[in-house]
């Protein structure tokens, strides 16, 4: 995957965030649809904190179904996470 300008510099652990970018694209389309699910949840759950490295993972997470032509694949995700949690 390209390196997003939207994504440069580090995590709050210091770490790359472009380390996250590559484990997502190497993701099957299951793995993602089960991190972009945690993310969802993860990001909500930290609506207090807006420096939380949730709200940027679960917006890579968007993007990386965006880069494979699926933004169907992320609304399932967001559909079934709020199902479970608020329906």
């Amino acid at each position: 995957m390209m390196k997003s300008m939207k994504f440069k510099n580090t995590d709050n652990c210091g770490n790359p965030k472009q380390n996250y970018l590559d484990k997502l694209a190497a993701m099957t389309d299951a793995d993602l649809h089960a991190e972009t699910r945690q993310k969802i949840w993860l990001s909500a759950y930290a609506n207090n904190n807006p420096r939380s490295d949730y709200h940027w993972q679960c917006d890579a997470t968007y993007d990386e179904w965006n880069c494979r032509g699926n933004l169907d694949g992320y609304k399932k995700a967001y559909d079934e996470e709020y199902a479970a949690n608020f329906g």
